[in-house]
């Protein structure tokens, strides 16, 4: 599970760096990932590209402020929104658009999560193509793909066909839908000519 970095770990960073601890020690030694490191430091170093903890955490407390990603919607709005499908029979994109222009910020796609849990199916009533185009839970389709009768593995070809010798080719084939057209594809294994 991913943990945003603490102020300690910012100050142990800035001091490791000061020793020129190399990055992959650092990374083991605060407990995080290389990735994670390299990010931090990129993301929060001052624009001569020095790397201040204080002002690391000054610049990540800012961005967390800004993230709306787990701030939950004033239930007011969300009631709006979804007053507005019931009433108007507006499309999910309608509404967060109208009440964009009015200053009430809400996006489609919350609206579509709330018509969504909606188990008495009243909102999916008010949307026009009735959420019949519901990516979310799609069932798996078959396939209709058929195996080729008496064919031989790959992994059942002789020893001396492994690639090195010249001569030795590997065939596929493509066939179009409903059988119409086809490509075929032969390939000299040991120049992949």
């Amino acid at each position: 599970m991913y943990h945003q970095l603490t102020s300690q770990q910012r100050s142990q960073i800035f001091a490791l760096l000061q020793r020129k601890t190399p990055r992959k020690d650092i990374a083991s030694i605060v407990g995080c990932s290389q990735s994670t490191l390299s990010r931090e430091i990129s993301r929060n170093s001052t624009e001569k590209g020095n790397y201040l903890w204080d002002k690391a955490q000054d610049k990540a407390m800012e961005r967390r402020k800004r993230t709306t990603a787990n701030r939950t919607k004033d239930p007011v709005i969300v009631w709006e929104a979804l007053d507005l499908l019931k009433e108007e029979d507006w499309s999910p994109e309608q509404i967060s658009a109208y009440m964009k222009s009015r200053g009430r910020n809400i996006s489609h796609e919350l609206i579509y999560r709330h018509i969504r849990a909606d188990e008495s199916g009243e909102l999916a009533a008010h949307c026009r193509h009735k959420m019949k185009y519901n990516r979310h839970g799609r069932p798996a389709r078959t396939t209709k793909v058929r195996n080729i009768p008496g064919r031989v593995s790959i992994h059942e070809r002789p020893a001396e066909a492994d690639g090195k010798r010249f001569g030795d080719w590997e065939m596929d084939t493509i066939v179009g839908k409903d059988g119409k057209g086809a490509i075929v594809t032969l390939t000299e294994r040991s120049t992949n000519m």
